[in-house]
């Protein structure tokens, strides 16, 4: 333990505040739904069509609502990567408590490059009309 350098304070905030900002995000979808037809998508707004990371507000209040089924139907490649970023969450929230770095466990710059190309493959899906 001792051998790994410690995190700044800066570091360690940011940490902190990502770890806490997600069950934040996550129980305030609902609120942000309930408000009514809010144009929450500036590129569809502007455009008529959907970005890729569309549905992402119905998707959270979903997950909030523990409607798994729901939040898959929202944008299935969306909740993959929330799925990723939970995992990263959880690196930094250990890295926030520790002060140190995680080594052991570490999520690998390619599975995020993948994700993101399975997102972009499900939007022009979606824009093709296959889904």
């Amino acid at each position: 333990m001792a051998d790994r350098p410690l995190l700044s304070a800066g570091e360690r905030q940011w940490r902190s505040a990502v770890t806490l900002g997600w069950p934040v995000a996550l129980l305030g979808a609902p609120l942000v739904l309930s408000l009514g037809r809010l144009p929450l998508c500036g590129f569809r707004h502007l455009t008529g069509l959907p970005c890729p990371l569309c549905g992402g507000t119905r998707l959270c209040a979903a997950l909030a609502q523990g409607d798994w089924a729901a939040a898959w139907a929202a944008n299935p490649a969306l909740l993959l990567m929330l799925g990723l970023l939970a995992l990263q969450t959880a690196q930094w929230a250990m890295e926030a408590w520790t002060a140190r770095p995680v080594q052991r466990w570490r999520i690998h710059p390619s599975v995020w490059r993948a994700g993101l190309a399975l997102l972009l493959a499900e939007w022009i899906a979606r824009l093709l009309g296959f889904w």
